[in-house]
């Protein structure tokens, strides 16, 4: 046991992880790397405090190779400007964009400029009346500018912050000027740019972009009385959008964990709402923890964009487990619990309309939320919005739910996507929330499910993932050196084909992070494929080659289908629709390959295709794509389908 005097001294490793900034999985693998420096006390091994930061000080420079480029993302450093936040129309964006590029100052110098800002919208909104040409801030300060009914509101801005320590940052603000914008959120615009890339992506700061908001709210009816709710409002661009529309603000709910951004909330009702009375907006507008507040009303209408992120607080998943199904797991989705609470706070026939990660509809770890939908509402529509926040890689969705008392019920759903809008009719499956695909689509996909005489990769195949080096530096070498031996990338594997290798590999295991035993790689006979990927792309491989993560392994073990067979039938156009249609990846993972069913052929069909793939070998141009059609007509034809599905599937 340490001391109460070392242990100020001295780190443990989930300590570590959180001081860098990354996973503890991240931590974990650097350890045993040798990245990370440890010492041992007491027989116990700990981190010195100053060595991790001496490694943080090498990380923040680029000095400590191998880690940086593997570092976790939210451990990005800087500013910047949170780009399509406002319409770039906007006589703010400018102002905005210059301040992000050369303010350098402290939180209370943030909270100082926001003051300011606050001061200047007052007063272009003709809200406050003065012909002071220093700061407004420093002049409410010092008590020459009176914002009677709003003050209030600046109190609440400068919070706990000391009045010296505001002064001494007004003599460092910027010259800037802001002008009022109805139903923009200017405030929230530069809060959000201001604050550090990684606490921005931390705690999941990605405020809604206005064109956004316009989009998620212009199907909702305003109307008197209909009581709308933001349950994670932030700075309430949402609302504002609603106020835009002609909502009433006594028919408006907003709350948020993040109370600085409620208070922003606050003066966007101020600005654009016309209603500056504190007992109200506080009413309205709650500082709460949404999951479990129980002050909140009974609503027709839940809309926003709820948090993406896992919850990790221990002492929060018990509290929520307590009142949310979906809480009862080890790291629940905040997405998944903000839909459930949500649909609680409904009256019958309510809608929730969210801007949703698309994964909630079909990634296995968010099939609670879809079976507590299934069974306590009904999809009316989804809107596939492809990668629309700034800097986020994730597609998203508008998920529009109705709140029923019928288990099960199910109705027509509109579709909406970049190419095309179409209605998935009724007799789809409750439970199957891949509207990406047309009812046509849909039976061609059930006819391969249903298929009578198939077979399925799980428990037929054995797969091994590539080659995880940790740090390719003195490992992996452009051209063949002493000791060396080549090894396949994703990008060397084509259908049918592998490329001759540019990385040459010199393979020590101790010096490797994960490698898989080498008898999948020395396989006599193996499958290798792309992991990223889109869907399917494979080769066999003879040759027993090592392969790099970005290309994994799968040595088949069926007895009446040979390993060329099935090399056709995963690199065929069957089955890149099934899983371009049915997963929606971008990584080519085992258990989607072990989903796909596999159609069993005769003898002589295998020999006809194993022919045709030979084929392929010294083909030209022409003859290679006729080649490949009559590959993908035959291995369609097996799978029993019909002209339509050729069609579908551009054959």
């Amino acid at each position: 046991m340490l001391s109460n005097d070392k242990k100020t001294e001295y780190l443990t490793l989930p300590e570590v992880c959180k001081y860098l900034e990354i996973s503890l999985a991240t931590g974990k693998n650097w350890l045993r790397l040798g990245k990370i420096p440890t010492t041992s006390v007491d027989g116990t091994e700990c981190f010195l405090k100053k060595d991790i930061e001496a490694l943080l000080s090498h990380l923040r420079t680029g000095k400590q190779e191998g880690l940086k480029s593997r570092r976790n993302k939210s451990a990005v450093k800087g500013r910047e400007l949170y780009v399509n936040y406002v319409s770039r129309e906007s006589p703010n964006h400018a102002a905005v964009a210059l301040l992000v590029n050369i303010f350098t100052g402290t939180s209370t110098a943030i909270k100082a400029l926001l003051c300011e800002s606050f001061l200047q919208l007052l007063v272009d909104a003709k809200k406050v009346e003065t012909d002071i040409e220093e700061h407004y801030l420093k002049a409410y300060l010092d008590g020459k500018l009176d914002v009677n009914i709003y003050n209030w509101l600046i109190q609440e801005l400068i919070d706990t912050t000391s009045i010296k320590s505001l002064q001494r940052a007004c003599n460092n603000l910027p010259k800037f000027t802001l002008h009022y914008v109805p139903y923009e959120d200017t405030l929230g615009l530069i809060y959000l740019s201001l604050m550090e890339l990684s606490k921005r992506r931390q705690s999941g700061r990605y405020y809604t972009p206005q064109n956004l908001t316009d989009t998620a709210v212009e199907t909702l009816q305003v109307c008197d009385h209909r009581v709308f709710l933001d349950p994670c409002c932030g700075s309430g661009n949402f609302l504002l959008r609603l106020l835009r529309r002609g909502a009433r603000v006594e028919d408006l709910y907003g709350c948020d964990l993040d109370g600085f951004s409620v208070t922003l909330a606050r003066i966007n009702f101020v600005l654009s709402g016309n209603c500056s009375d504190e007992k109200t907006l506080k009413e309205h507008l709650l500082k709460c923890d949404t999951i479990t507040c129980k002050q909140l009303p009974r609503v027709d209408v839940v809309l926003g964009n709820p948090p993406w992120g896992s919850c990790e607080d221990e002492t929060s998943i018990k509290r929520y487990a307590k009142v949310l199904t979906c809480a009862k797991k080890k790291r629940p989705c905040f997405a998944d619990l903000f839909v459930e609470r949500s649909l609680n706070l409904l009256n019958d026939g309510g809608i929730v309309q969210f801007v949703l990660p698309e994964a909630l509809l079909n990634v296995a770890s968010h099939e609670a939320i879809r079976t507590f939908i299934s069974e306590n509402a009904r999809v009316r529509s989804v809107r596939y919005l492809g990668e629309v926040f700034h800097a986020v890689q994730c597609p998203s969705v508008i998920l529009t739910l109705e709140k029923t008392s019928f288990k099960g019920a199910s109705g027509d759903v509109i579709v909406y996507t970049n190419e095309h809008n179409y209605v998935v009719r009724r007799y789809r499956q409750p439970l199957d929330f891949n509207f990406k695909i047309t009812d046509q689509e849909a039976l061609v996909l059930d006819k391969m499910d249903d298929l009578e005489h198939c077979v399925k990769l799980r428990g037929h195949a054995k797969f091994a993932l590539g080659i995880v080096t940790g740090s390719n530096n003195g490992v992996i070498h452009d051209t063949k050196v002493e000791g060396s031996e080549a090894v396949l990338r994703g990008l060397d594997i084509e259908p049918f084909k592998i490329n001759s290798p540019k990385s040459f590999i010199i393979f020590d295991e101790s010096k490797l992070q994960q490698v898989a035993p080498m008898e999948f790689y020395r396989a006599r006979e193996k499958i290798v494929y792309r992991f990223i990927a889109k869907y399917p792309i494979v080769a066999v491989d003879t040759k027993g080659s090592l392969t790099l993560n970005s290309c994994n392994v799968l040595v088949p073990t069926f007895k009446n289908i040979s390993i060329t067979y099935l090399a056709a039938v995963l690199n065929s156009s069957a089955v890149r629709f099934y899983f371009e249609k049915k997963f929606h990846t971008i990584k080519v993972l085992k258990s989607l390959l072990e989903e796909v069913p596999i159609p069993i052929a005769n003898a002589d069909e295998q020999m006809e295709i194993e022919f045709l793939v030979n084929d392929l070998k010294d083909a030209d141009e022409a003859k290679y794509n006729e080649t490949i059609k009559k590959i993908d007509r035959k291995i369609a034809q097996i799978y029993g389908l019909g002209k339509r599905a050729l069609k579908l599937i551009n054959l």
